[in-house]
């Protein structure tokens, strides 16, 4: 929850970690290593090595992943340090050719220059590292469906067309209907020809496991195209509701349908009807 806080007081998603970080790095390339003793530079590869560390071990800490591992933790901020350690005397000597560059462009600071640019440096490198880490992040996360309320027409009408018989396990799809939810994946659709139903994994299942339940609820749409609401079972749990256009009547209707003349789609306002308009319909068997 601190965490949380903090970061979003800091601009462009830095870290507490990043700013201290940028600091140090600031304040450690002000002193000239060339102008040093044997003991005071070693001391501030000490607290150049030492700085670094401390930023890598909090920084891990304010990584969800990293902060519960302590033994990756330290290997990594021990490893940050002797990196640190090792490039010294490589960093110093570009250090001086730097310093010696900034000199003969006539700059009277060159020291404050270079603080300024690593402070700079530091800062821009943690905003990368943040942005690829959110798009590692956001191309990592699961894509699925998130669950919704069923309608209550939608609801009204599985149950009449369950309820019409009490063959095919239908007792205990009811049941599962009861328990159900609308399983939705990308935006929901305005008028939909099909409600995908998520029941909990508890269920008891049904018997066949997966069929097309043998009662349908027939109705016709507002432009008069004859349609049909089937139940589909899948694994012994309620699937889906789907609305089914009849062929033959939408071949008919299609002939004298000219979208380039202006003519309303047909097909637009083909949605789930309310239990009270449909007739259910058994399926002949024999």
């Amino acid at each position: 929850m601190t965490n949380h806080t903090t970061n979003a007081s800091l601009p462009l998603g830095l870290r507490p970690s990043d700013v201290v970080t940028a600091a140090a790095t600031g304040l450690l390339t002000l002193p000239d290593p060339a102008r040093r003793t044997p003991l005071s530079r070693f001391a501030l590869r000490t607290a150049v090595a030492g700085t670094t560390g401390a930023g890598v071990w909090w920084g891990t800490g304010e990584d969800p992943d990293l902060a519960a591992e302590l033994p990756t933790r330290v290997a990594f901020t021990v490893g940050a340090a002797g990196l640190v350690y090792g490039a010294a005397e490589l960093g110093e000597t570009l250090d001086r050719a730097l310093q010696r560059r900034l000199v003969r462009m006539g700059l009277r600071r060159p020291r404050l220059v270079m603080a300024l640019t690593g402070v700079g440096v530091s800062l821009a490198m943690s905003l990368l590292e943040r942005r690829e880490a959110d798009v590692t992040a956001d191309d990592d996360a699961p894509e699925g469906p998130t669950l919704r309320p069923l309608p209550e027409h939608v609801r009204e009408l599985v149950d009449a067309i369950l309820a019409h018989t009490e063959d095919h396990d239908s007792l205990r799809l009811r049941a599962q209907l009861a328990r159900a939810s609308e399983e939705v994946w990308g935006e929901p659709e305005g008028a939909p020809r099909m409600v995908e139903l998520a029941v909990p994994q508890d269920v008891p299942l049904a018997v066949p496991r997966s069929f097309t339940f043998p009662v349908s609820a027939r109705f016709s749409s507002a432009r008069g195209v004859p349609c049909t609401v089937q139940i589909l079972v899948s694994g012994g749990r309620l699937a889906a509701a789907v609305v089914d256009v009849d062929d033959e009547a939408w071949e008919v209707l299609a002939e004298d349908w000219d979208p380039a003349d202006g003519d309303p789609d047909p097909l637009a306002d083909v949605t789930f009807p309310r239990a009270q308009d449909v007739t259910l319909v058994a399926e002949s068997r024999g």
